[in-house]
């Protein structure tokens, strides 16, 4: 009876650099070289199998479309990502992009093709941010590097993006909607364009409309109430709003109560 082939510990990882000529080992030792040959929308791999006492030499031809594979920050830190504010925790959301071109994402309803966040990923998310999934109709989980702009759908890119804060989500959306608008005249690469939505959109947004004072503080909106994962209201200038780093914003007291919350003891 012949042993079946079995190929095991596989992966791809989100980018395809380092995988030419990766070993892979299977029961009986060696079982192949994987090649890794990238196009603009394919990816081959003819692969050398190995069985006892005999040598197979099998071309797979697998047509994966490269935009599967993602690339760009580390994500070193899932949870207590500290949320509200108009940037994200820059060490849970990194920004991922896909490898597409200008060409590519300049295509009418490109987005729509590609867009896909199932709801068990955008729980997590919030998990990640601390925040309860019942207070999501006060945010947007967004992509950093949005998906008119190359970016991914892996959860290194998503955030619980604030709608009620300045510099949030609507004024997010504008600048991207700015520099898709430049990459496809030409003016911006699609690189650049990552970077500045990634790295400080706040920061690029200003400038592009001539406000030149440009501070961290200034970036970070803060609400004229918090309530904290326990279900406090802290209104500026109680005790402990400035303590308060887990929070969900409201604009005023009584729409916090309004929402469940209650008043600190």
């Amino acid at each position: 009876m012949k042993t079946p082939i079995k190929i095991l510990n596989t992966t791809f990882s989100h980018s395809l650099s380092g995988h030419i000529g990766k070993l892979v080992w299977g029961p009986q030792g060696f079982a192949g070289v994987v090649f890794s040959v990238s196009t603009s929308t394919l990816v081959l791999l003819p692969v050398v199998l190995y069985m006892k006492n005999k040598i197979l030499i099998a071309f797979v031809i697998l047509i994966i479309p490269v935009s599967v594979f993602a690339s760009y920050g580390v994500q070193t830190k899932t949870s207590s990502c500290k949320a509200n504010q108009a940037l994200p925790n820059p060490a849970c959301t990194t920004g991922a992009i896909f490898a597409v071109s200008t060409t590519t994402i300049c295509t009418v309803g490109y987005t729509t093709k590609v867009r896909d966040v199932p709801l068990s990923v955008k729980k997590q998310v919030f998990k990640e941010y601390g925040i309860d999934y019942s207070l999501h109709a006060n945010y947007e989980v967004d992509h950093l590097i949005s998906l008119e702009l190359g970016g991914s759908n892996d959860i290194s890119n998503l955030w619980p993006e604030n709608n009620i804060i300045s510099s949030g989500a609507r004024t997010k959306d504008s600048f991207e909607n700015y520099l898709h608008s430049q990459i496809c005249k030409g003016s911006i690469s699609l690189a650049e364009a990552q970077k500045q939505i990634s790295t400080n959109w706040v920061k690029y947004d200003n400038i592009r409309r001539g406000i030149k004072e440009v501070t961290t503080t200034a970036n970070v909106a803060l609400p004229a109430v918090k309530k904290s994962s326990t279900g406090l209201c802290h209104a500026k200038g109680t005790q402990y709003y400035t303590a308060t780093k887990i929070f969900t914003p409201y604009q005023s007291l009584r729409l916090c109560l309004a929402s469940g919350g209650r008043l600190p003891k």
